[in-house]
C-alpha cells in the first residue's frame, strides 16, 4: 500500500489566469516604489494640484451665479479685468455648447502639460524598481522557472510604470474634470466639456504609454540603479538643452527633446490655436489684446512638425524594445 494518496483529486481552488501573473509583477513593483516617501510625496503633490484645478473650474462655474461670492469679488476688480470676465460670462451664457468646450479645452491643455513634469519626475523614482534590480540579482532566472514568459514579464513591469503615472498624472486630471463639472452651476457642463475629457485621455494615455516603454528600456541598460536613473535624467535634461539650441539653429534638433515632442502632440490633440481663435472672436477685449502683440500669438500654439515628432518618438520606442529584448534573456 502506498504511503501517500495517489488517487486523483479535483482542484477546488480558484483558477487565476495569465493576467494575474502580470498583475502580481506590476503590483509588486508599484508597492516597492511606494515604499519610497518621495514617491508618496510626489503623488500627494499631484493630487493637491488636482484640487487647485477643481477650484479653478468651480470658480468658472460660479461666474454664472449672480449672487455668488466669486461674482461679487469680480465686481471689485480692475475695469479692464472686469470687462474680460464679463465677456467670458456672457459667452458662457449665450453659447455654452461652444464656450464651455473651448474654456475647458484650454484649461485642460495647461493642466495636462504642466502635470507632465511631475509624471516624468516620477520615472526617476520608479526606474530602480523595474528591470535594473532584476538584472543585478539575476531574478530573470527565477521568473523563467515560474513559467513566466518574457512578454508576461515586460507587461508586468510596464504595468508598474503605467500605474504610477496614472496616480501622478491621469488620476488628478480625470478627477478634476468630473469634480469640476459636478460642482458647476449647470450639469450640462458634463456634455459640453466632453471634448476636453477625450483630448485629455488621448494625450495622457499616449504619453504614458511612450514614457512607460522608455522607462523599461532605460532601466535595462544597467544593473546599477543609480546609473539607470542617471541615463533617464540625461535623456530628459540634455534633450531640453538641445531643444533650446535647435530653436536658434536647426529646428529638427528640437525633436531630441521628449518634452518638445510631447508638447507638439498636446498642441495637435487639443488644437489650442483654433480654440484661442474662437475665444478671441467671442471676447472683444481679448481680441484687442492679441492684436496689440507684435508677433502672431497663435503661432506659438500650433503643432509645427507632427511627422518629425512621431518619427522621433517611434525611434525611441523601437530602440527601447530592442534593448529590452537583448538584455532580458533567460540563461
Amino acid at each position: 500500500m502506498s504511503l501517500h494518496d495517489v488517487t486523483y483529486q479535483h482542484w477546488e481552488g480558484q483558477h487565476k489566469g495569465i493576467w494575474h501573473r502580470r498583475w502580481v509583477i506590476a503590483a509588486n513593483g508599484l508597492r516597492s516604489c511606494l515604499d519610497n516617501k518621495w514617491a508618496r510625496n510626489l503623488i500627494l503633490l499631484s493630487w493637491i494640484l488636482g484640487l487647485i484645478q477643481i477650484a479653478i473650474l468651480f470658480i468658472v462655474g460660479q461666474l454664472l451665479v449672480e449672487d455668488s461670492v466669486v461674482f461679487t469679488l469680480v465686481a471689485q476688480f480692475d475695469p479692464q479685468v472686469r470687462l474680460i470676465v464679463n465677456g467670458l460670462v456672457s459667452w458662457l451664457i449665450d453659447h455654452p455648447e461652444i464656450s464651455v468646450r473651448t474654456t475647458y479645452n484650454i484649461f485642460f491643455y495647461f493642466f495636462a502639460t504642466n502635470l507632465r513634469f511631475l509624471a516624468m519626475a516620477s520615472i526617476v523614482l520608479v526606474i530602480p524598481h523595474l528591470i535594473t534590480r532584476d538584472l543585478s540579482s539575476r531574478a530573470i532566472i527565477i521568473y523563467s522557472s515560474k513559467a513566466v514568459s518574457r512578454s508576461d514579464y515586460f507587461l508586468g513591469k510596464f504595468g508598474t510604470v503605467f500605474a504610477l503615472l496614472s496616480l501622478v498624472w491621469l488620476g488628478p486630471l480625470v478627477t478634476a474634470w468630473f469634480a469640476g463639472n459636478f460642482l458647476s452651476s449647470n450639469w450640462q457642463f458634463f456634455w459640453h466639456s466632453k471634448t476636453a475629457l477625450f483630448n485629455t485621455l488621448a494625450y495622457t494615455l499616449t504619453a504614458m504609454t511612450v514614457l512607460s516603454i522608455l522607462a523599461l528600456g532605460i532601466s535595462s541598460l544597467s544593473t546599477k540603479p543609480r546609473a539607470a536613473t542617471s541615463y533617464w535624467i540625461i535623456l530628459w535634461f540634455v534633450g531640453n538643452a538641445v531643444r533650446g539650441i535647435g530653436e536658434h539653429t536647426k529646428p529638427w534638433l528640437q525633436h531630441v527633446s521628449i518634452s518638445y515632442d510631447f508638447d507638439q502632440i498636446a498642441l495637435s490633440i487639443f488644437n489650442l490655436a483654433e480654440e484661442l481663435q474662437v475665444a478671441q472672436e467671442a471676447i472683444p477685449l481679448l481680441g484687442v489684446m492679441f492684436r496689440e502683440m507684435r508677433n502672431n500669438p497663435f503661432g506659438w500654439f500650433e503643432a509645427k512638425d507632427l511627422t518629425g515628432t512621431v518619427t522621433a518618438l517611434a525611434i525611441l520606442v523601437v530602440a527601447s524594445i530592442v534593448i529590452m529584448k537583448q538584455r532580458v534573456k533567460p540563461e
